[in-house]
């Protein structure tokens, strides 16, 4: 977030590559929650673990080669 600062003017840019990085560590966060707790560990943390599995598709894939913005690698355009 500093080096943002110092690089664009702003420590957070609504962006969509930084927008799905902090979902992805938030479900991840929700993981680790679940798991370090007795009463929901088993089949949450597992469907926990299998979204967050799905979003880091979805950020690698969508946001990387598929998506428009600062961090987008790609931007293929399907004619």
């Amino acid at each position: 977030a500093v080096w943002a600062n110092e690089a664009w003017g702003s420590y957070w840019n609504w962006d969509p590559k930084e927008t799905w990085a902090f979902i992805t560590w938030t479900v991840f966060a929700i993981y680790f929650h679940t798991r370090t707790t007795t009463n929901l560990e088993g089949v949450n943390s597992a469907l926990v673990a299998s979204m967050g599995f799905l979003i880091i598709w979805i950020c690698y894939f969508g946001v990387n080669l598929l998506g428009i913005g600062l961090h987008s690698y790609g931007s293929f355009t399907l004619n």
